[in-house]
């Protein structure tokens, strides 16, 4: 039977199914199976939906729940003592359990002698192992559900509050309340068609009457802590809450092997987890948030058996670790590493929204499966949950809002696997780069350097259809070593582009610069030409023979000649290019596409050639020895002085025995864009596009006119 009342969109809607399984497998119908289908939970029973709701209302042994620990929960001289009451002057069978705890807890009080709430972790701490020892078996479920000892002190898992109260809101009181409502205990014929009703609301949905009560962060709508007005108030079901705690029994807590982890104290209890400000429209920077759950939902019908097996295990890993946050859990559901059986998981952040009181925030419903492109996130281990965890500190806001953006676009990635996802994460990780390495010593965190993780996921991953994105890997991939490695005598793109550099035993470290970073805010286009300028200059000085990189990943002729005549977007290249400087390129291979138009740009075959001859094989150049750039062309490309540059390449390709090739008149130099260009000379061009160069400038082999390969 389909129970359209048990919505797992909300929590106490989640919690409600689960509280039906739990009592009607435990109580009525071993056999009973149940799963989560088309937004509702799907009940498998011998029983039809009159015979469901004659059981509660006739059978249904209410779950003793008591929580003598708490102010307010029924056990001193001001608290609201009358359900308590009211379910001690019943005498029926079926809330004998509950008279019993009641009682134990009295006892435990006395025996501990409090006669008030207590005041001292130390008396709280002897009241709950008297409790532990002394309450039957069933009323030691809601105490392992709300609050575990760890040692001598104690922790609470967050879908019960702190121990079972929400602020002033003791759960355990109101769900005493909430029985005697629902069983109409102590009422007339009225009330109990009164309670009827309210059980086929909570059972099948539809409208009906509400009383006046709070369900506390389970399902919090109109109350005076966050209706607009502030004068209404809090409605709700009382069978909603009833079974809502019913259900919340099967999340038993489990510090030990949980706490083995290393998890904190807020990680106790089953899919609870650390809280990730991003993947849901509400989220805010800063928030504060007791944690997030993520609750998971089957579709194949299961038992209470199995249900409580799947709580008790818990298992979601990235990796070979346990998750520890949302971010964590959001790549468990790409990389399938979660317990089979579970389809989607329905998140939950429960955030102060409510005064100092929580709300439980509906956070999305993430699927279980898998996402290739999300697997990128593992280079990121464990420089990412280290950075994040420095985020949570006392940080500079540039760096906190870098950082909320890193976490954003790394859940988003993680979710969504899509290459626009990784594009966006590639990008906040180069933001947040430069935000580090402008920092002085005491804003940056202690002991994390620079990452460089392997390139091979985000390449595989990414779009390469997109002129921007094949640009930006070349641009980004350039090094001075084969592989990516890079000599540390020289500066780096990235050093150039964010101020990184080495210290005295070679390691990279934020905020060391040789000659400065390039200016952060120029253009994509004139930060890439001044990077080659400023490599120019430190090459010669160092007496280098190379005064580009001399390696990195080609780029086809006819990418090169796009970015030159201004048909990509300087932005989004500018942009991916922070991010991918710092990646590790090591056995990174692209298939070559070929350059569809021999010579679409003659200008800028010209400059080819001279930056990059060296490039071809020595086979290529049949013995010649190679045409070099000279250290000052880079800078003189950037000042708009192309002819000049073109007629001194010119005449270098000459002697390099490159020749006849075309006049300085023929290459249309007064429209080019020297900035343009001086960037585009960056990248490596494919060895195969420079043969064709050669052929094609040249009377080799191939004959082809410079005229002709314009037209």
């Amino acid at each position: 039977m389909r129970v359209a009342g048990a919505s797992p969109a909300k929590l106490v809607g989640y919690l409600k199914g689960l509280g039906l399984l739990r009592v009607v497998g435990r109580q009525a119908d071993p056999a009973a199976r149940a799963c989560w289908r088309d937004g509702a939970l799907e009940l498998h029973s011998d029983m039809d939906q009159a015979g469901l709701e004659a059981f509660l209302i006739d059978r249904w042994v209410p779950a003793p729940v008591v929580s003598p620990w708490n102010g307010g929960s029924g056990f001193f001289p001001n608290d609201n003592t009358a359900a308590f009451e009211a379910i001690e002057a019943d005498h029926s069978e079926r809330l004998g359990p509950f008279r019993v705890a009641i009682a134990a807890g009295r006892k435990a009080l006395q025996d501990t002698g409090l006669a008030e709430k207590p005041g001292s972790k130390e008396a709280k701490a002897s009241l709950l192992r008297e409790l532990r020892a002394n309450l039957p078996d069933d009323a030691l479920e809601w105490l392992d559900a709300a609050i575990v000892l760890v040692g001598e002190g104690t922790a609470f898992p967050p879908v019960l509050g702190s121990g079972g109260n929400d602020g002033r809101y003791d759960i355990a009181n109101n769900y005493a309340q909430a029985v005697v409502a629902a069983l109409a205990i102590g009422g007339d014929e009225r009330d109990r068609d009164e309670e009827v009703e309210g059980l086929a609301t909570a059972l099948w949905g539809g409208p009906g009457s509400l009383r006046k009560m709070s369900l506390a962060h389970f399902l919090r709508d109109a109350s005076p802590v966050n209706s607009p007005s502030g004068e209404s108030d809090a409605l709700g079901n009382p069978w909603d809450l009833a079974l809502g705690v019913e259900g919340a029994l099967l999340l038993t807590a489990g510090a030990g092997r949980r706490l083995a982890d290393g998890a904190p104290a807020a990680l106790v209890a089953p899919f609870t987890l650390q809280s990730t400000g991003a993947g849901y429209g509400s989220a805010a920077a800063g928030e504060k948030g007791r944690a997030e759950m993520w609750l998971p939902l089957w579709s194949r019908p299961a038992s209470l058996a199995e249900i409580e097996a799947l709580f008790r295990e818990a298992r979601a890993q990235v990796g070979r670790r346990n998750v520890h946050t949302g971010l964590d859990a959001a790549r468990a559901t790409s990389e399938m590493g979660v317990a089979r059986g579970i389809d989607v998981f329905q998140r939950f952040s429960i955030l102060e929204r409510a005064g100092q009181s929580n709300l439980a925030v509906p956070a999305g419903r993430i699927e279980v499966r898998p996402r290739p492109g999300a697997l990128a996130l593992r280079t990121l281990d464990p420089w990412l949950g280290r950075l994040l965890s420095y985020g949570r500190g006392d940080v500079p806001q540039a760096q906190r809002e870098a950082l909320a953006r890193l976490e954003r676009a790394a859940f988003d990635a993680a979710e969504k696997g899509t290459p626009a996802s990784l594009e966006s994460l590639i990008v906040a990780m180069g933001e947040l780069e430069g935000r580090l390495a402008l920092a002085d010593e005491r804003h940056r965190p202690l002991g994390l350097r620079p990452i460089s993780p392997a390139a091979r996921p985000w390449v595989e991953a990414l779009d390469r259809a997109s002129l921007e994105v094949r640009l930006a890997l070349g641009f980004s991939s350039v090094a001075d070593r084969a592989g990516g490695g890079e000599m540390h005598r020289l500066p780096a793109l990235r050093d150039y582009l964010h101020g990184t550099g080495y210290d005295d035993r070679g390691r990279r470290q934020y905020g060391i610069t040789t000659l400065g970073r390039v200016p952060a805010l120029e253009t994509a286009v004139n930060r890439l030409a001044a990077a080659h300028e400023r490599r120019h200059l430190d090459a010669a000085r160092a007496d280098g023979e190379e005064l580009g990189f001399p390696y990195g990943l080609p780029v086809a002729f006819d990418d090169l000649a796009g970015f030159v005549a201004g048909q990509a977007d300087d932005a989004v290249i500018g942009k991916l290019v922070d991010g991918l400087v710092l990646l590790d390129y090591r056995g990174v291979r692209l298939p070559r596409r070929p350059t569809a138009v021999p010579m679409p740009d003659p200008l800028l075959g010209v400059l080819e050639l001279a930056f990059h001859d060296r490039d071809q094989p020595a086979p290529s150049r049949e013995g010649r020895e190679p045409c070099r750039p000279r250290p000052g062309w880079a800078a003189a490309l950037r000042r708009a002085q192309v002819r000049s540059v073109t007629a001194e390449a010119l005449l270098r390709l000459q002697l390099a025995g490159l020749s006849p090739i075309p006049a300085i008149d023929d290459l249309q130099t007064a429209r080019a864009d020297g900035a343009r260009l001086a960037a585009a000379l960056l990248a490596r061009p494919h060895s195969r596009d420079l043969r064709s160069l050669t052929a094609s400038l040249t009377f080799g082999s191939t004959t082809l006119q410079p005229q002709e390969s314009t037209a």
